[in-house]
């Protein structure tokens, strides 16, 4: 009868994994000393056998033990070989009982996992000292070299290897949890800019509901107004019952959208120093992504938290985005927020291009755009100075701006302290 083995992917990563570590374990182990003046090996590998057993599941760690014991036994035995000038079984024997230590270790290792046991570091330490304990002690019964002074030393090499071991799985821990930390922040700052342009849209969404709203009623007024004109009457009810139409499936996607963001993971407030931080990463990103020599710099003055941080991202982030874009070469912009008579101000200039003196009085004009792309020719949106001006007024806030050709651009916001 015959069965048919199935190998997972799980088991050809583990197989691959052991394999790799045992050729690493080996390598380092043949960094030893001779303690006691006798045949009995301390080695580095060691070390390294038992923080792989702490940190790593997909790994058979008894195939680990059994590679790991011949190679060592193998390279250390064929090194003293070559340097002696007879062949001897004492030389063979010298270190065979290395490799009894490694797969006893291995063995100890499946039967005792240590990844079940490092959520807790004195677990662990007490682990790696027994493990060690064992293993050395029936190397050295193999070796016939049982003496109390031996065992003594054996003690004493174990609480310290297990330090070393438990002192470099904390490092790891630290290490990864760091990288952790910093893949979080950055996902939780590509959110929050995410959720402030959705924010943005729906803001325009929601105004261009209240000009439906503001069409519909004329429209019926109209109809109102005309009834004894058929077909007048009839286009301004149709008109009327269109932009009607337009407004439900406006709300619909409207309350979507607001859904949307109330459902992300969000804080009530959010000081203006973590607003400075997301925007300045995300920032920095956007500048080397187009391989710019625009060097942008944030400076708080006084930290404050917000409830309304999208409205401060949303503005921001339009503010920098126009001075990116008046930036052609190796340009400075600076951002800076202070406090000043219960006033937010933020100050965004920049020494680019600058703005002609007859367009100033445009720029924050819904559409309004100086900006094209110059591979399609296609012109800017021109909405997101408008935007800033709107939800400036919605805020009860103020903007300013002085520019000066091949000068460049300074924005200056103010937003009242109670509204944000």
């Amino acid at each position: 009868m015959m069965y048919r083995i199935k190998i997972t992917e799980r088991n050809k990563i583990c197989l691959k994994n052991s394999v790799l570590f045992s050729v690493l374990i080996s390598i380092l182990a043949q960094i030893y000393i001779y303690p006691f003046n006798t045949r009995f090996v301390l080695g580095v590998g060691v070390i390294v056998i038992g923080l792989i057993f702490s940190i790593s599941e997909n790994i058979y760690p008894v195939l680990i033990g059994i590679i790991t014991g011949t190679i060592t036994a193998s390279i250390r035995s064929i090194g003293l070989l070559m340097s002696s000038s007879s062949y001897s079984n004492d030389i063979i024997m010298q270190f065979m009982p290395a490799a009894i230590f490694y797969i006893i270790y291995g063995i100890l290792g499946t039967i005792f996992p240590l990844t079940r046991r490092n959520k807790s570091i004195i677990h662990l330490y007490l682990s790696l000292v027994s493990f060690d304990i064992i293993c050395n002690t029936a190397e050295i019964l193999v070796r016939n070299m049982f003496s109390i002074s031996t065992i003594k030393v054996i003690i004493i090499t174990a609480l310290v290897r297990a330090f070393i071991q438990c002192s470099a799985f904390l490092i790891y821990k630290y290490q990864k949890l760091y990288i952790k930390t910093l893949e979080h922040q950055k996902r939780y700052a590509e959110l929050n800019l995410m959720v402030s342009k959705i924010y943005a849209e729906a803001f325009y969404l929601q105004k261009s509901t209240n000009d439906l709203n503001t069409i519909m009623r004329e429209a019926y007024n109209l109809y109102e107004m005309n009834k004894d004109k058929e077909e007048f009457s009839v286009k301004a009810l149709s008109l009327a019952q269109n932009a009607h139409e337009i407004r439900k499936n406006n709300d619909r996607v409207l309350r979507g959208i607001n859904q949307l963001v109330q459902n992300v993971e969000k804080v009530e407030y959010m000081s203006m120093s973590e607003i400075f931080c997301i925007i300045s990463d995300n920032t920095k990103r956007q500048i080397d992504n187009v391989n710019s020599n625009i060097f942008i710099k944030f400076k708080l003055e006084e930290d404050y938290s917000v409830k309304r941080y999208y409205d401060i991202f949303a503005i921001l982030n339009n503010l920098i985005i126009n001075a990116i874009e008046a930036c052609s070469g190796d340009n400075m912009i600076n951002v800076i927020g202070e406090i000043s008579q219960k006033e937010l101000l933020l100050d965004v200039s920049d020494n680019g291009t600058g703005i002609d003196k007859d367009v100033l009085p445009y720029i924050f004009n819904i559409g309004f755009s100086t900006k094209f792309n110059e591979e399609t020719g296609a012109m800017s949106t021109g909405i997101g100075l408008c935007h800033v001006k709107n939800l400036l007024e919605n805020l009860g806030g103020s903007i300013e701006v002085e520019s000066d050709i091949d000068r460049g651009t300074k924005f200056l916001v103010k937003i009242p302290l109670s509204s944000i």
